[in-house]
């Protein structure tokens, strides 16, 4: 077990040590072939495996790959997770910190990095072509938290390798913009199974908003969410507040729902009427199509990632970014309009349907298939 200032320098160390490397590095040779591969052997390399929405998808793809008859590695420095259920026949592979992850890659078909962290050491160790799947992070949204040497460093990493998917447009837009890099997008999905909708009030009663995410992370906003919310209380307004998060939280006056398996998520959300995102910005925003997957009301900023999907007025409701009065108005007009709140809904159930695992597995089974086709030179 290592403490956390052991894991920061072991990190400190692997970035020094992959920022060496990447001074001679060259994007990664490959050569066409016109071998086709029905059954896959695909690893997975990521940086973390903790609770957070960028590791549920990796876990997703894993799981739903697999039950396709692909055989699946996962490696990484952190421990198996025990927040997701695994299928059982799914490898994984914790390297010691001491140790250079990526050498720990088996022989396979694909190799998938899922950080910039990882893309060149990836390359590196000549084994199979590698993909970088990008699901967004302050390197895309925040460049003013970006130093000039971490800048320089991932876009090296970009200029190695030649696949690049990503979730949305905006992601997509951005990638291109900042790194000068060609993707592809595949959505995110909702699990139907977990994730449905529920019956609709018929007449207003206490209302029960939902909101997710950590207070840790600052561009998620939950704090003005919370104040907006106690302005409301304050003002009259019957509200239970339906807070999930990933840690435990420091607002205190609050009962928030720690770390729960995926059916309590979306339980939460089916007997919410109202779920409320005020992030700065989101490569997707999973969060919000699965509220809106549970027929509840969504109340949203214009975060980039949801724009593939919201339409204001139609299936959900805008509000700018950094404004709590604005998050007040917007849920004073859905607590009080049971006729918009339902539109709304119904609106966003219909929107929903068009992101099923099936397409996004179908999709992504054909660009790892076309990827395995090249081998390395």
């Amino acid at each position: 077990m290592y403490s956390s200032d052991e894991i920061k320098k072991f990190r400190e160390k692997e970035f020094s040590r992959r920022e060496e490397n990447l001074k001679n590095s060259v994007p990664q040779k490959l050569k066409y072939t016109e071998n086709h591969k029905e059954q896959l052997h695909i690893t997975y390399v990521m940086t973390w495996t903790g609770v957070c929405g960028g590791s549920k998808i990796i876990l997703e793809h894993a799981n739903r790959l697999t039950k396709k008859g692909h055989k699946i590695t996962l490696i990484s420095h952190d421990k198996k997770p025990d927040w997701y259920k695994l299928e059982s026949n799914i490898e994984f592979i914790e390297v010691p910190w001491e140790n250079v992850l990526c050498k720990s890659i088996p022989k396979c078909d694909i190799i998938v990095a899922t950080y910039w962290r990882e893309i060149y050491e990836c390359i590196e160790q000549k084994i199979a072509p590698v993909i970088y799947f990008e699901q967004g992070d302050y390197h895309l949204f925040d460049l003013d938290n970006v130093d000039k040497r971490t800048f320089e460093y991932i876009k090296k990493q970009f200029e190695t390798v030649k696949f690049v998917y990503t979730i949305s447009n905006f992601a997509k837009e951005k990638i291109k913009e900042i790194y000068n890099k060609d993707s592809i997008v595949i959505p995110n999905a909702i699990d139907k199974d977990i994730f449905y909708s529920k019956d609709k009030k018929e007449k207003n009663e206490d209302v029960n908003i939902a909101l997710i995410g950590s207070e840790n992370a600052e561009f998620k906003r939950i704090g003005n969410i919370i104040k907006a919310l106690k302005f409301l209380q304050n003002d009259g307004y019957k509200i239970d507040i339906n807070w999930i998060t990933p840690d435990n939280p420091k607002e205190k006056n609050i009962k928030a729902i720690v770390n729960p398996p995926q059916k309590v998520i979306a339980d939460t959300l089916r007997k919410s009427d109202i779920y409320i995102c005020a992030s700065m910005f989101e490569a997707f925003c999973l969060p919000v199509l699965e509220a809106m997957t549970c027929g509840t009301a969504v109340i949203t900023t214009n975060n980039g990632g949801n724009m593939d999907f919201i339409k204001d007025n139609e299936n959900a409701l805008l509000i700018e970014k950094d404004n709590i009065q604005d998050i007040c108005d917007k849920t004073k007009i859905l607590i009080e309009n049971i006729e918009l709140r339902n539109k709304l809904a119904e609106n966003a159930i219909k929107t929903s349907q068009r992101y099923s695992w099936e397409k996004t597995l179908d999709n992504i089974e054909k660009y790892y298939r076309d990827v395995a086709k090249y081998e390395v030179i």
